[in-house]
């Protein structure tokens, strides 16, 4: 029997707000309380989740004027006839809340009666209308719970994180990619680098030889330049001899002797053979100065595939990283998505977008008000799954259309629905007047 979906059968209602006293009995699915402004109606629904929800949706002054105790009752049941009997007292006291309060329950069995009460309130219980009037992030907030181990907070700060990341991360991998996009390799530079120790070690080589054979030439010339002085001092001495008979014979021995000197350098040319030729150098120091351009050329286009691969090799590994964070992302969302698609929403075709809830696949602002009413009561039903009823305050914004769809709805769900309007004309309403009931309705209010 705890398990029986449970409806008001009974309602009373003294000294709460506005209300002076009212005893309702509902018949019917649909109760509408009807009446003037400030004239107690909302003060009835208020009192239905006072005795429920307890000290957490009391007001801070819940007494009416001048009453010093205000009570509620409340029967709780089914077909089968009262489950349990809620009675709450509110009484005035001198302490920080203003007032005292207290809670029995027929048919609880001894269990904490607010721990059963709460049991049965849910987050959306007192006006689904409400929901309609939530902004889109609201609305969303509200249906997460319907979804159970996804954090949605949790998720969509970690994309976020994770967006901002990968958008750092293009970036660079986009510079970087720029950068080695910039770097220009000469498409003529050789493939590889010139000897230039070789080159350097045959012109010193032909150096030497070009020295020796100046040494050569100058050792020849210094012995012609001898030779031919010996041959004028040869002539002057045989000049003298007629002047110098004294000293003719060491003048001829000295004659010979320089004679013979001559002869022998004579002998040393005709043997010395013809000169070396020259080494031109030129070209040689034309070579190395081409080698050093080629390799200098080599070694800034190596430098350059060198910083393109490393450049290439950095953007890769951010573009790796950007793939991961994009999976990362799409991985959370896809989870998200199944558990969404696994989650049993209160009614078909619900879904969640960016922030907002979709159905059908759209915004579900642009749901016709009979989707959004029906929407808005299946998630009240859903969140209180043991009360078979909901409250508004706000029945009076629903026009024709709309009322009878909420009648219907509450036929088709076997719901009862508790609304306020204002001096609505049918001729079910129960009016409230000065906090009582002013109009009877065929057993509905007495």
């Amino acid at each position: 029997m705890d398990e029986q979906p449970l409806r008001i059968l009974s309602l009373d209602v003294e000294n709460i707000l506005r209300v002076v006293a009212v005893h309702v009995r509902p018949d019917g699915k649909v109760l509408e309380l009807t009446g003037r402004n400030r004239q107690g109606k909302s003060s009835v629904i208020e009192a239905i989740w006072m005795a429920l929800g307890g000290e957490r949706l009391i007001p801070t002054d819940p007494i009416h004027d001048g009453a010093e105790v205000g009570r509620i009752v409340l029967d709780l049941g089914d077909d089968a006839g009262t489950q349990y009997r809620v009675a709450r007292k509110i009484v005035r006291a001198d302490n920080e809340k203003g007032f005292a309060t207290s809670l029995t329950i027929e048919g609880a069995d001894g269990k904490n009666p607010q721990k059963i009460l709460n049991g049965f309130i849910g987050a959306l219980s007192c006006d689904p209308l409400d929901f309609i009037a939530m902004k889109p992030q609201e609305q969303f907030d509200l249906l997460k719970q319907f979804v159970a181990g996804v954090d949605f907070d949790k998720i969509a700060k970690a994309n976020d994180d994770d967006f901002k990341t990968r958008t750092d991360v293009n970036r660079d991998a986009k510079a970087k990619r720029v950068q080695a996009d910039g770097i220009r390799i000469d498409p003529d530079a050789p493939t590889e680098r010139q000897d230039e120790g070789k080159l350097v070690a045959e012109l010193a080589a032909a150096g030497e030889a070009n020295a020796a054979a100046e040494r050569f030439r100058s050792g020849l010339a210094a012995k012609k330049v001898r030779a031919e002085a010996a041959d004028a001092a040869a002539e002057a001495n045989r000049k003298r001899i007629e002047e110098l008979r004294k000293e003719i014979t060491a003048l001829e021995v000295l004659a010979d002797q320089t004679d013979a000197e001559a002869a022998d350098l004579r002998l040393e040319i005709a043997e010395a053979g013809d000169c070396p030729a020259p080494v031109d150098t030129a070209d040689l120091t034309a070579r190395i100065n081409a080698a050093r351009d080629a390799n200098a050329r080599f070694d800034a286009a190596e430098r350059a595939r060198a910083d393109r691969t490393r450049l290439d090799s950095e953007a890769a590994t951010l573009e790796k990283r950007a793939d991961e964070l994009t999976k990362a992302m799409a991985d959370r969302t896809a989870a998200k998505e199944k558990a969404v698609a696994e989650a049993k929403m209160p009614v078909a075709g619900i879904s969640f977008g960016d922030g907002a809830i979709l159905l059908d696949g759209h915004p579900l602002a642009q749901a016709s008000q009979a989707q959004k009413l029906n929407l808005a009561i299946a998630i009240a039903v859903a969140l209180q799954p043991r009360l078979r009823f909901i409250t508004t305050k706000n029945a009076a914004l629903l026009d024709k259309d709309s009322w009878k769809a909420l009648v219907d709805l509450a036929e088709q769900q076997n719901l009862m629905i508790i609304a306020e309007t204002v001096q609505s004309d049918r001729p079910t309403a129960v009016v409230i007047e000065d906090g009582r009931v002013a109009k009877p309705v065929a057993q509905a209010a007495e």
